[in-house]
């Protein structure tokens, strides 16, 4: 075989191989409804002092007396924790974040239909006043850092599950204040069912491919 022919064989494996990663990257699309804690709808840090209401995480639960669950999150900040930023606000139960000695856990929740639960990632950051666990329906995915002088990473990659998901930060806190900080959180997932069909891309890419190699070709053929 000659070295034209090697070249076209080459050309033709590049443009098969361009319309795989193509078509199979093309269907992996962000996770809606994602927030760092203490931000607006835009993702902005929420102006003002302590106790902003967090329009994104709910206090779920708490084995905490005096504390007030089925309402939203409130910003507290402490000047022993790692400083907030324009995209990430420390937040509480209360806008002083007592009282303490128990668990308070904050919810917030996202969709994901349309997309393939299976496919589902989210990573993120995290720190919380005294540490606890991150739950994902329920169940528990990882651990919150309790060295709120810093953020440390997560990823959660499994018990995604189709529709509305819940993901929970359960802090436990070994004396007031309480607070929780969720940072740079973001996700993907595949998208799901008809849409997720890839051939009419990797077929029209393929076909552009072997259009160029035919031109090549002829101007070969020419030459």
């Amino acid at each position: 075989m000659n070295t034209k022919r090697w070249s076209l064989l080459g050309s033709l494996f590049a443009c098969l191989f361009l319309s795989g990663v193509i078509s199979s990257s093309a269907w992996a699309v962000p996770i809606s409804g994602l927030f760092n804690t203490g931000v607006d709808a835009s993702g902005n840090a929420l102006a003002g002092g302590n106790g902003v209401t967090d329009p994104h995480y709910l206090v779920f639960s708490s084995t905490i007396g005096g504390v007030t669950t089925g309402v939203n999150a409130v910003t507290y900040f402490n000047s022993a924790y790692i400083a907030n930023s324009a995209t990430s606000r420390w937040i509480s139960h209360s806008a002083d974040g007592s009282p303490g000695n128990g668990t308070t856990t904050f919810r917030t929740t996202f969709d994901l239909t349309g997309l393939d639960p299976n496919s589902a990632e989210i990573t993120g950051f995290n720190a919380a006043d005294n540490g606890g666990s991150i739950l994902l329906n329920g169940v528990n995915v990882g651990s919150l850092n309790g060295a709120f002088n810093t953020l440390a990473a997560f990823t959660i990659s499994s018990g995604f599950i189709a529709g509305v998901n819940t993901l929970d930060f359960s802090v436990v806190d070994g004396g007031p204040p309480l607070a929780l900080r969720i940072d740079g959180i973001s996700g993907t997932a595949d998208l799901a069912g008809p849409a997720a069909a890839p051939e009419p891309i990797s077929a029209a890419l393929l076909g552009l491919g072997l259009l160029g190699i035919a031109a090549v070709r002829r101007k070969q053929k020419r030459a």
